[in-house]
């Protein structure tokens, strides 16, 4: 391993639902834990993607506390003890720090590589080199690092990361120090953000040393950076469950971005070169689905005559027909069928949202 050589260990965040993937993703199999992409649940695209990076008795998930025991079915080759559950949600700030105070009780040198659990990213060489340079940045520099994606088309449902000087490195990536943070923005302004040709897409991947990020809790979330120490200090004790339930009981329900990322001074961006995609709805598999002449991506036994631009998932048994529709979104599971219009497909989370105010659909979200 040329970069972060023994201290470098992943960590993929798995507590997500996937809600704009309903039908088929629900809370006691969420979106991680199917496979959307290919035949293998994403969780475990991920963590194969990743033992080209580390090997697998440093990758490290954190999950819920419903998820863990499928999570450590569809990883047999991660130790189960480092599949990690959080007693309950309350975002990525209080999820990362939660991992870097147990890890940082272990070895306070780690470098930690975080990582959601449900990207496609085919590219692997190039992905696992980013991540290894990324290590050493870090490490030279005691930064934060984001990993940043070239940004292929104007996209308003990402957020992007303004560079500004680029750092000396000797490596395969590209560096530059982070000059701010957009927020999803709207088309005109994602348009101009790839004009100036130092803007990319925020890919909630970061690489750090776990010292260098409870400094940064430290610093800007000091009412719960005392908690994270009695994580860590509680590390290989019995007081270390009752560690972790009371710094959740008083953790702020807040993203890594919006608290640390957005504020901190020593944040560094690498160039990913690497196609990524993170599959946030329907709409991202016509690039990873057999697709027709008529632009018809579609999944299990289905018939499509006179339709275009049309998303068809048919996880049942039978078969789903459509004539003379266009840009349609039409998912069938066995106890639930959504058909959307192809521009709406965000909204499925609103959706699901709905059925779970109703006492009598409620059980369709579980």
């Amino acid at each position: 391993m040329t970069s972060g050589g023994d201290t470098l260990s992943v960590c993929i965040m798995a507590g997500g639902v996937g809600e704009r993937f309903w039908p088929l993703s629900r809370a006691s199999k969420p979106k991680q834990l199917l496979s959307i992409v290919s035949d293998k649940p994403m969780i475990t695209d991920t963590a194969d993607r990743n033992q080209a990076v580390v090997p697998a008795e440093r990758i490290y998930v954190i999950t819920t506390q419903d998820q863990a025991s499928d999570i450590r079915a569809a990883l047999p080759f991660v130790p189960p003890q480092n599949v990690l559950a959080e007693p309950y949600g309350r975002n990525t700030a209080p999820c990362i720090g939660l991992v870097c105070a147990l890890l940082a009780g272990r070895d306070p040198e780690t470098v930690l590589a975080v990582i959601p659990a449900d990207h496609c990213i085919p590219d692997i060489e190039t992905y696992a080199a980013t991540i290894r340079d990324a290590a050493r940045i870090a490490e030279r520099e005691q930064a934060l690092v984001t990993i940043g994606i070239t940004p292929r088309f104007p996209e308003t449902g990402y957020g992007y990361i303004v560079a500004k000087e680029a750092l000396p490195f000797d490596g395969e990536t590209e560096f530059s120090r982070v000059a701010r943070f957009v927020e999803k923005p709207p088309r005109e302004k994602a348009e101009q953000l790839i004009e100036t040709g130092n803007a990319f897409w925020n890919a909630g991947m970061f690489v750090f040393r776990v010292q260098d990020m409870l400094e940064a809790f430290q610093r800007f979330l000091p009412d719960f950076y005392p908690r994270l120490t009695a994580i860590r200090e509680a590390v290989d004790t019995p007081g270390l469950a009752e560690a972790v339930e009371q710094a959740y009981a008083a953790a702020p329900a807040i993203s890594i971005d919006y608290a640390i990322m957005e504020k901190a001074d020593n944040v560094i961006v690498a160039h990913g070169t690497f196609t990524w995609d993170d599959v946030g709805s329907w709409t991202a598999v016509s690039a990873h689905w057999p697709t027709d002449e008529q632009h018809n991506a579609t999944r299990g036994s289905t018939l499509l005559l006179d339709s275009d631009n049309c998303i068809v998932g048919n996880y049942n048994e039978g078969i789903i027909g459509l004539v003379g529709v266009r840009d349609l979104i039409v998912v069938r599971t066995g106890d639930a069928l959504l058909i959307c219009d192809r521009a709406r497909a965000q909204d499925v989370k609103k959706l699901v949202a709905a059925l779970r105010e109703k006492p009598s659909t409620e059980p369709f979200t579980t």
